[in-house]
């Protein structure tokens, strides 16, 4: 697989193992709207969403870390105070943060009942394999958010900012981009038909003579 782009990915190093010259990446991000069920089967966080890679659909809820050097009980989101943003892909992995980890509009660790439960639920009902949204945008790497304004979907996100290399080493990322490439969003030509006329033509039969009714010749 050769790359087109404009920014570095943590499994580009993988390059070097090999380049199928037939197959090409045109990695550029963009800006979409993506809907995926109906409003109501929104999940309970706020920055919940899903990435999708290579016909597999996972959910995810972002994460963000403030600076505890200012030892506050309460950090706005807007205080300029967030280091890094951070994605947690399943609900256990989203519980063993909760001790290191704050969040501006939910407070880890402080779900009760029903909300924990959905919340569980989320990552259970949206972890699915489906081509459809690759098929639809040509692409095989998108990521959406359900709670943002349109358009709520990024074409050809940087996966090294989803910390995904936990999901994927960068070889197995490299060859699934480039086999989806190959296998499931390449272009299909038109297969030609030729009615039955221009067929018997073709195999060098007359048509003004019917080959049955013809004599042979001893």
């Amino acid at each position: 697989m050769r790359l087109h782009t404009d920014f570095h990915d943590y499994y580009d190093n993988a390059v070097g193992y090999g380049i199928d010259e037939k197959v090409h990446y045109n990695r550029f991000s963009r800006s979409v709207d993506i809907q995926l069920r109906s409003v109501a089967d929104r999940p309970v966080h706020p920055r919940s969403g899903i990435l999708g890679f290579c016909g597999s659909l996972l959910p995810f809820v972002s994460l963000r870390r403030y600076d505890k050097k200012h030892n506050c009980d309460y950090v706005d989101e807007y205080d300029g105070r967030v280091i890094e943003t951070f994605y947690a892909f399943g609900f256990e992995e989203y519980r063993t943060k909760e001790t290191d980890w704050y969040d501006y509009s939910d407070d880890l660790g402080y779900f009760g009942g029903s909300e924990e439960i959905k919340l569980k639920q989320f990552f259970l009902d949206w972890k699915i394999e489906s081509d459809d949204v690759f098929i639809d945008q040509r692409c095989p790497v998108w990521s959406m958010q359900f709670y943002d304004q349109s358009p709520n979907g990024t074409l050809n996100p940087c996966l090294k900012d989803f910390g995904f290399e936990r999901i994927k080493d960068r070889f197995s990322a490299f060859q699934d981009i480039s086999m989806y490439l190959a296998n499931i969003l390449i272009e299909q030509k038109p297969v030609a038909t030729i009615d039955d006329k221009h067929r018997i033509e073709q195999h060098g039969f007359d048509l003004k003579k019917s080959f049955r009714n013809t004599k042979r010749r001893k």
